[in-house]
């Protein structure tokens, strides 16, 4: 296998693992989001909050909540039974009336009329629990309209004629300050929901879900590549070269052995690896020529020497002697 493989494959499994995980963590936390009594208040007759809003993005709000049931008139006036005789007020920490009772404001709202009451109980089952027998009358510090209470939609027609859907506004969005307390004071127990935490983890929830997913579809084309990359990459061949007993090929046939550059002539007895043997000494070669011509020189000289005494021998030897 290529070496792109063997390092790809593991790497892209490590990697869909993860994006699996992160995917399956969106469960667990759509879970807790699901745990209502997680983001209610204790009962009381009197509750601070304290507007906060840390992302800057605006808030869902709180849902006010009191002991009742929803969509009951038995005398018809158009208004929920149990919000008769209720009485609600919601002051700043300036101890200024901000709301009250079947009014609005730009800070909350309290919603007592049988239209607005209905869209409560579909709030209280779509985001709490509409048989836990607590009713929601109002909705505090919900700057994004989280609620659809300040307007609703419309099906139009645009320039181009296409039918779509549009957003009527009819009311003003709450606009509660930061870091300002709100006092909400009843004559009734009543209870807060924090729905801006609630949607806080829906919405977390929903981008472990994205990115894992997203996360575990990369890794796996990742994967893919490294796969077919692994097996269709031939290897870098290995350096190999042919070895024979005392110079000949055994049955036709020259083995080949990696080239060991420490191994000698002698390691293998009546074989030479040529490349395989020890470095020439230059030096030591030069000297050795250099003794070599120094010898050659000398017995040229000797020979020239018992050349010119033969000749003068041979010289006098045919000289006439005298009688």
């Amino acid at each position: 296998m290529h070496i792109s493989g063997k390092i790809g494959i593991p790497v892209g499994i490590v990697m869909v693992i993860i994006g699996g995980l992160i995917a399956a963590s969106s469960f667990g936390t759509w879970e807790e989001a699901g745990k209502v009594e997680n983001f209610m208040s204790e009962p009381s007759t009197e509750i601070v909050l304290e507007y906060v809003d840390e992302d800057g993005e605006g808030s869902a709000g709180w849902y006010l909540m009191i002991q009742a049931e929803y969509s009951v008139d038995n005398n018809g006036n158009d208004t929920v039974d149990d919000c008769e005789g209720l009485n609600i007020t919601i002051t700043d920490s300036k101890g200024n009336n901000i709301n009250s009772t079947n009014m609005s404001s730009t800070y909350g709202n309290i919603y007592c009329g049988l239209d607005d009451n209905m869209k409560m109980a579909g709030l209280d089952k779509l985001h709490v629990d509409i048989n836990d027998g607590w009713m929601i009358v109002g909705i505090v510090c919900d700057t994004l309209d989280n609620a659809g209470m300040n307007g609703y939609w419309e099906t139009s027609r645009n320039e181009n004629g296409e039918e779509g859907e549009v957003w009527v506004q009819t009311g003003e969005n709450d606009r509660c300050q930061i870091g300002e307390k709100y006092t909400i004071s009843s004559n009734q127990e009543m209870i807060l929901f924090d729905r801006d935490a609630q949607a806080g983890l829906e919405l977390r929830g929903v981008a472990e879900l994205c990115g894992g997913l997203c996360c575990a579809i990369c890794s796996l084309i990742f994967l893919i590549g490294a796969v077919i990359s692994g097996f269709v990459m031939k290897p870098a061949p290995q350096m190999m070269m042919p070895i024979g007993t005392g110079g000949g090929v055994v049955g036709g046939v020259a083995p080949t052995v990696p080239v060991d550059p420490t191994a000698t002539s002698s390691s293998v007895p009546g074989t030479a690896v040529f490349g395989a043997g020890p470095t020439a000494n230059v030096d030591a070669v030069e000297s050795e020529e250099s003794s070599s011509e120094d010898t050659f020189s000398a017995a040229d000289s000797l020979k020239e020497k018992f050349l010119a005494g033969a000749a003068e021998r041979v010289s006098e030897d045919d000289t006439p002697g005298k009688e």
